[in-house]
């Protein structure tokens, strides 16, 4: 009886520990090996230029993934854009399913290959500059977890950031004490105009008789005071013009006479 006891024993602990193998195989997860590299990734660009990275990814039954390429100088201090697959440009934003995204159904035989568009975001305040930087790419999964890829040492070059000059603030000019100096007019004599003397002109009659014994006009004769020359021409005028028209009377009144 003893023997019989013993046998039943065995054969129940080999059933359990059957039993439990199959439970562990069952409800145990298999864990996925998961690499990605990067190449074709140029030594120095600048920092408004695109990179066309080459992308290999080996995950043999993964789910969906997500990859972002990241510049960054050390540590975790990640920056730069990666174009998912509406043509978006992507920073470094919390949802990971924003990036470029690898299907489970676009695996073949565990694997992906591809390129990778990138650039680098000069407005990110992880960018310090032109200088020496690292490039990676990271494979996200929905809930954030991220496999690296290989680092790729790269230069960045452009525009070195310059402050702008600060404007040394100009003195107000200081008020100073001018004395202008006044002109007094003084006041101007007038000057007293001299009085012009008026000539005075004194009519001295003149007869001069002709040998014949008539008397031929008279000739005033003007005495000027202050220098003025006798008026000669206009007296004899007017003398010829007095004979003439006594000649004119004396042949009317002979006329007269021997009509008569």
């Amino acid at each position: 009886m003893a023997i019989v006891r013993s046998h039943s024993t065995s054969t129940f602990s080999r059933i359990f520990q059957g039993l439990a193998l199959i439970s562990l195989v069952a409800f145990v997860r298999p864990v996925h090996a998961v690499t990605i590299s990067v190449s074709n990734v140029p030594s120095s660009l600048d920092q408004s230029q695109e990179v066309d990275a080459d992308v290999f990814l080996s995950c043999d039954g993964c789910s969906d993934s997500y990859l972002r390429g990241v510049f960054y100088p050390s540590g975790t201090n990640y920056f730069g854009f990666t174009q998912n697959n509406q043509g978006q440009w992507i920073g470094t934003s919390n949802d990971k399913t924003q990036y470029f995204k690898v299907g489970e159904n676009d695996l073949f035989e565990g694997s992906w290959s591809g390129k990778l568009k990138v650039k680098p975001d000069p407005a990110d305040s992880a960018y310090s500059g032109p200088g020496n930087y690292v490039f990676k790419v990271g494979r996200y999964t929905g809930g954030g977890s991220a496999t690296w890829s290989n680092e790729v040492s790269l230069a960045i070059s452009g525009p070195t950031a310059t402050q702008a000059p600060t404007k040394t603030p100009t003195p107000a000019p200081q008020a100073t004490n001018t004395l202008t100096p006044t002109i007094i007019h003084s006041p101007t004599k007038k000057s007293t105009p001299t009085k012009t003397p008026t000539p005075k002109i004194s009519l001295t009659p003149t007869i001069e008789v002709s040998p014949s014994g008539i008397v031929l006009g008279t000739e005033t004769a003007a005495t000027p005071s202050g220098g003025i020359k006798p008026v000669l021409p206009l007296i004899i005028a007017l003398l010829l013009v007095a004979i003439g028209l006594a000649i004119i009377a004396i042949v009317l009144v002979w006329k007269k006479r021997k009509l008569q």
